[in-house]
């Protein structure tokens, strides 16, 4: 016979852990199966470059989770009780610009007005009320990304009936650079900005892209950056504790191949090889829209136009390429004074026309080396290395789909490019030589996908951040509320609202949804 559950959930990402870890604390029999040998996702941690050093696989800050409720009233005592541990560096990032000046982001927002005023006073007064005027609705705002999202229609007529939301609703369809320049007037200070628009891996100058910029430097002020003790796997691991305390089961090494499908309601999930695992309440796919529909669903009646809006859906324009090293001593910068302790330092150009025309450049396939960041994880956690030693993860902004020679050329050229980002960084770092490296591990836009197949096409949110693919409009139109178009079928993870990186976000508000459906209190879970 079958194994039979009461709820089974296909993928271990950390959204669909936070689902299980809801259910499983109400005392509903779930499931969670998982391809890899380890629950997590991107949410992972692995020793790549040699024994005693941590690097993190994907995800390396935690900032967006920091304003979920999950974490911020601990309910699921991952703090408390599963051995989470948070730390807030002071030192957020210094940017270098190719003309040798530098700017800095430190955690607070005098120390980062301080630093804007060495290149133009007027700009460090117009960043402080550019950040003072965004925390006025940060609390709405991010009662909204943890909330289950209306309909966009009654979104819209939300948001059209107060000033505030018409401004929301103006901001969400201009560009991250449109929006930086209407309250930002030096060159490079605006470039410095576009650089944390363009963390989503989008391009800052593309329209539909403001709303996304609104958000990210006033919300870590508020929340901090949220350094996992351990590595960004140390989240995944309080989840599965927590989890497995409450009675839920997870499989790894099991491949999921389809939902099991009876009279168009979805009844289990059928596994590579043909094993059954029956589900009696629900299925949870903690996976990609585009893996799920219509490849694990082939035979449901779907409505009309559902496909097609999936087939149309638009990814992030850039993606990563990461590069992890062991080292004996800490990078030194040359550049700059005092920035050797920073979080992650980055180079920039300072130049508009230049920084415009790399992204340009990069989408429409053409790699460049100019577009990394060098992040220093044991400088919030020095746990992550051998007492006395350091670590460095290079992430860089590279096109999955290469002009010359496709995605697949990745294969041939990604040592060659991993050495180029590193000869990049001793410019600017002389001491990181080949005697300093003691390890070296790379991942390129391929790699990575191959990695975790529910990044498709290489995007680490899942779909791109803009405005139509936001809210009750992610993963499409009519489907934004994580029922799927099949009764009992439910989806989590980055292509659901609010989206992909580490914010908990999809996985609590599905779970508020599921227990609504099967009768449950969510509060009597949470308080």
């Amino acid at each position: 016979m079958a194994d039979t559950y009461d709820v089974v959930i296909a993928g271990a990402g950390h959204n669909a852990l936070i689902v299980g870890c809801y259910l499983a604390k109400a005392g509903v029999r779930t499931l969670i199966v998982e391809r890899s040998d380890r629950a997590g996702g991107s949410v992972a941690t692995r020793e790549l470059t040699g024994p005693g050093f941590k690097q993190d696989v994907c995800s390396v800050s935690h900032s967006l989770i920091m304003g979920n409720p999950l974490i911020r009233n601990d309910e699921l005592q991952l703090l408390g009780k599963y051995g989470l541990t948070y730390n807030h560096p002071e030192r957020i990032s210094a940017l270098l610009f190719d003309d040798g000046t530098v700017l800095e982001f430190w955690s607070d927002l005098d120390r980062t007005a301080a630093s804007i005023a060495k290149i133009s006073p007027i700009d460090a007064d117009n960043y402080r009320r550019f950040v003072e005027t965004v925390d006025r609705t940060l609390d709405m705002l991010v009662m909204g990304m943890f909330s289950v999202p209306p309909d966009p229609g009654a979104q819209a007529m939300m948001m059209n009936a107060s000033p505030e939301g018409q401004e929301l609703m103006r901001l969400q369809a201009i560009s991250a650079w449109d929006l930086i320049c209407e309250w930002i007037e030096h060159p490079k200070v605006r470039i410095a900005l576009a650089r944390y628009a363009s963390e989503t891996m989008m391009d800052p100058f593309d329209n539909g892209t403001g709303f996304g910029f609104y958000l990210i430097l006033p919300y870590m002020y508020k929340f901090g950056l949220g350094i996992a003790v351990g590595g960004s796997g140390a989240l995944a691991d309080a989840l599965v504790r927590c989890f497995e305390d409450h009675g839920g089961t997870i499989r790894l090494n099991a491949q999921v191949e389809r939902i099991l499908l009876e009279d168009q309601t979805a009844r289990g999930l059928v596994l590579e090889g043909g094993e059954v695992i029956r589900a009696e309440k629900a299925v949870v796919a903690g996976l990609h829209v585009a893996q799920v529909f219509p490849h694990m669903v082939e035979g449901a009646e779907l409505p009309p136009g559902f496909l097609h809006r999936i087939d149309v859906l638009k990814y992030a324009a850039l993606q990563p390429m990461t590069v992890h090293l062991a080292l004996k001593e800490p990078a030194r910068f040359t550049v700059g004074q005092g920035i050797d302790d920073f979080y992650w330092v980055e180079t920039g150009h300072a130049d508009v026309d230049a920084f415009a025309q790399g992204f340009q450049e990069l989408k429409r396939g053409i790699p460049r080396d100019d577009f990394a960041i060098y992040v220093q994880q044991f400088r919030a956690d020095p746990t992550r290395v051998p007492e006395g030693m350091a670590q460095l993860h290079i992430y860089a902004f590279v096109p999955l789909d290469l002009k010359e020679g496709g995605r697949e050329k990745w294969d041939q050229i990604g040592e060659e490019w991993a050495n180029r980002f590193i000869e990049n960084l001793r410019k600017i770092a002389p001491n990181v030589t080949e005697e300093n490296i003691l390890g070296k591990h790379f991942m390129t836009p391929l790699d990575i996908t191959r990695y975790n197949t529910s990044l498709v096409n290489g995007d680490i949110q899942h779909l791109g951040f803009y405005s139509w693919q936001l809210g009750g409009n992610r993963p499409v139109p009519g489907w934004g509320q994580y029922r799927m178009p099949i009764d009992r079928l439910y989806l989590t993870a980055g292509s659901t609202h609010p989206g992909g990186g580490v914010t908990g976000g999809p996985g609590r508000n599905a779970a508020q949804v599921i227990f609504e459906d099967l009768g449950l209190d969510f509060d009597a879970v949470t308080s």
